[in-house]
C-alpha cells in the first residue's frame, strides 16, 4: 500500500466518526449560537481524539490479521505515528475549546449565558456524575503527559532505549483517557448511532493497551534463540549475526523482518532477516552500525548469548504482476535482497531481474558475497560506490535498463533516496502500484 493510499485511513476514520456524531445530535443542537456550538465541538474533538488514539494503540499491538490489508508492519508504524500525532492535536483542540472561552469570559471579552442547557436527559445523580470532577482532572494531567511522550517519540536524537521505556507509559495514559471519555461523553450518544462505534473503538483500544501494559504484544510470535556466529565487515561497518532458533521458528519469507532483543534493558529492535528459510532453524542478520546501539553491538554481543526473536513481519515479498523486476538497495537496505538471492540461488525463477546496490562504504568481502549470490541466482548486479560513481538517478538506471517502466520496482534504503526515485519514475509514467518500498522507520 502506497503512502497516498495509507493516508486515506485516518481520513476515513474521521469521516465515519463525524458522520456518526452528526447522526447522534439532537435536533437544533448546532443552531443555539456560540456557546451551544462550542459545547458540541468540545464533544466532537474529544470523540475524534480518543478515536484516533484507540486506532493508534490497536496498531501498536501489532495485529497481524490486518497486516496484509495495510501493506505490512512497516506501514502499521507510519499509520500509528499519524494517529498518535493527530490524536494529540485533536486533544489539544478539545482542551483549548474548553479553557479559552472561559478565560475570555474572565477577561470580560465574552458573556456566558446564565444557564446552558443540559447536556443530556435530566436524571438523578449517578455514579458517572459523581466521577466527572475526577475524570476532568485526570484527563488534563494525561494530556500534559501525552504531549511530552509524543514529543519524545518524534525527537529522533532521543536514545531508543529511553524512548522504548517512555513509550510504555502510553498504555496507562490511554486507559486514563478512556475513563475520561466514558464518564464525560454525552449520555445521549451511547444510545445513538455513535454509541456502538465508540464502544468498539474503546473496547479494542482497551484490550490492546492492556496487552501492552502486561508486555504481551507479540508474545505468541516469540522464539528463543542463541547467537552462533559473529562476523564484522570493517569496510561498511556491518555486523553479521547468526542465530539458531531451533524448531521454534515458524519460517519466513525473503524480505520479512523481526524484532530482535539481546538485552532486556535496551528492548527489541527491528532487523530484516538476510537469510532464506531452509527449515533448519538458522537466521542471519546484517546489522549496520548506524546509531548508538547498533554501533556498540560488536562489543556487546558474544557467541552463545541468548536472544529473543519476535516475528516474522512485513510484506516486502518480491511479488507483483510484471515479468520484469528492478531491485534497488541503498546501504544496509541490501539485506532483504540478500535473503531473496539465497532463495533464488536454490530455485531460479523466470523473472528478468536487475539489482542495483548503492553504497558509500563498500566492504570487499561483503560485496563479493552479494556478487556471488547474484551469479548463482542468475541476476544482473550493478554496484555503485557513491564517492566514486555518484548517486543512482533514473537517467543512469534507464541507460542500463531501458524497459524499467515495464518492471516492478523493489526499493529498500534511505527514505529520501526512495522518494526521489518514486517521484522521478511516476512522473515519467510508472504506475505507483509498481513501486514497492519498505518504510523501515519504527518511530
Amino acid at each position: 500500500m502506497r503512502l497516498t493510499r495509507l493516508k486515506l485511513v485516518p481520513v476515513a476514520l474521521t469521516l465515519v466518526l463525524v458522520a456518526a456524531w452528526l447522526l447522534s445530535l439532537r435536533t437544533g443542537a448546532l443552531t443555539g449560537g456560540f456557546w451551544a456550538l462550542r459545547h458540541e465541538l468540545i464533544y466532537l474533538t474529544g470523540i475524534l481524539a480518543i478515536g484516533f488514539m484507540a486506532a493508534g494503540v490497536v496498531l501498536a499491538a501489532r495485529p497481524v490479521q490486518i497486516e496484509g490489508a495495510l501493506g505490512g508492519l512497516d506501514k502499521f508504524y507510519r499509520l500509528h505515528k499519524w494517529f498518535g500525532v493527530g490524536g494529540l492535536l485533536l486533544a489539544l483542540a478539545h482542551w483549548l475549546l474548553e479553557i479559552i472561552p472561559r478565560w475570555m469570559v474572565g477577561q470580560g471579552w465574552l458573556v456566558r449565558p446564565s444557564r446552558l442547557r443540559a447536556s443530556g436527559p435530566a436524571a438523578d445523580a449517578n455514579l458517572l456524575d459523581s466521577l466527572r470532577g475526577v475524570a476532568t482532572e485526570l484527563g488534563e494531567i494525561a494530556l500534559y503527559i501525552l504531549i511530552v511522550l509524543v514529543l519524545l517519540a518524534l525527537w529522533k536524537k532521543f536514545p531508543y532505549r529511553w524512548f522504548f521505556k517512555a513509550h510504555r507509559l502510553m498504555a496507562p495514559i490511554f486507559l486514563v483517557l478512556v475513563f475520561h471519555a466514558v464518564v464525560l461523553m454525552d449520555r445521549s450518544y451511547w444510545t445513538a448511532p455513535l454509541g456502538p462505534l465508540m464502544i468498539v473503538l474503546l473496547a479494542a483500544g482497551t484490550v490492546a493497551a492492556t496487552t501492552a501494559l502486561f508486555r504481551r504484544i507479540g508474545y505468541s510470535r516469540r522464539a528463543a534463540g542463541v547467537i552462533t556466529r559473529l562476523v564484522t565487515y570493517p569496510g561498511n561497518a556491518v555486523l553479521d549475526v547468526a542465530v539458531d532458533v531451533g524448531t521454534a521458528w515458524p519460517g519466513h519469507q525473503a524480505g520479512q523482518f523481526v524484532f530482535l532483543k539481546t538485552d532486556d534493558r535496551e528492548g527489541a529492535h527491528p532487523f530484516t532477516i538476510s537469510s532464506a528459510w531452509h527449515n533448519d532453524g538458522h537466521l542471519l542478520f546484517n546489522i549496520k552500525g548506524l546509531g548508538d546501539y547498533t554501533r556498540k553491538l560488536p562489543d556487546l554481543l558474544r557467541v552463545g548469548q541468548p536472544v529473543t526473536i519476535e516475528g516474522p513481519y512485513g510484506r516486502f515479498d518480491f511479488g507483483g504482476e510484471c515479468a520484469r523486476q528492478v531491485w534497488i538497495a541503498g546501504g544496509v537496505g541490501i539485506t532483504p535482497f540478500i535473503a531473496r538471492l539465497q532463495a533464488l540461488a536454490q530455485a531460479r525463477q523466470e523473472r528478468d531481474i536487475d539489482l542495483f546496490y548503492s553504497t558509500g562504504a563498500p566492504d570487499e568481502d561483503f560485496v563479493g558475497q552479494v556478487r556471488d549470490l547474484t551469479e548463482k541466482a542468475g541476476i544482473r548486479f550493478n554496484l555503485l560506490v557513491t564517492p566514486r560513481d555518484g548517486f543512482l538517478t533514473l537517467d543512469r538506471l534507464a541507460d542500463l535498463v531501458p524497459d524499467w517502466i515495464e518492471a516492478d520496482i523493489w526499493f529498500c534504503g534511505p527514505a529520501a533516496f526512495g522518494r526521489s526515485l518514486y517521484v522521478a519514475m511516476t512522473s515519467r509514467g510508472l504506475p505507483g502500484s509498481q513501486f514497492h518500498q519498505e518504510l523501515f522507520e519504527m518511530r
